[in-house]
């Protein structure tokens, strides 16, 4: 039998009073736990602001040392339909097997052969082939598929490069 005080009437007094005081424990150290995360999400935040004000500042440099132009992007893939004949030896002009994440194909009066180039909304890619229908202001994006070029249609970009 349990001491007198602790039940009364059938009804225990202390087992409430534990899990408060655990209930209360426990949400204090919740709530410190939440605010030190909170702490360090800010921490975060400020150091990816200040990565992403560094690259934009040094992309803003590099970026301002080559010909800045508008040219209208469009894409193809590597079938007979896009590449005609040259289609069956997959390569580029440069001599290079094209890849999607990189290949470009461009006027090599306008961008030289090997040029880095950057499209805004794009990114960095090589100038690495030439196309009939690559002319003046026209750079053409290598896709894995049809599907993919379709997809992509002609869109007008600003396009960094080095001038011919």
């Amino acid at each position: 039998m349990l001491k007198k005080g602790i039940l009364s009437n059938n009804k225990c007094y202390v087992l409430p009073l534990i899990v408060a005081v655990f209930a209360f424990s426990a949400g204090t150290h919740y709530m410190g736990l939440v605010e030190n995360l909170e702490a360090q999400n800010d921490q975060l935040a400020r150091q990816i602001r200040q990565l992403e004000e560094k690259f934009i500042s040094e992309k803003e440099r590099s970026l301002s040392e080559l010909q800045k132009d508008e040219f209208e992007i469009t894409a193809y893939e590597p079938s007979c339909k896009s590449c005609g004949k040259w289609a069956k030896f997959g390569i580029t002009k440069s001599g290079t097997s094209p890849n999607r994440l990189r290949t470009v194909a461009v006027d090599p009066d306008v961008i030289p052969i090997g040029s880095l180039v950057y499209i805004e909304g794009i990114g960095w890619r090589v100038a690495e082939d030439t196309g009939s229908r690559v002319k003046g202001k026209i750079i053409d994006l290598f896709c894995e598929s049809i599907k993919e070029a379709r997809e992509f249609g002609r869109q007008k970009k600003t396009v960094y490069y080095n001038k011919a």
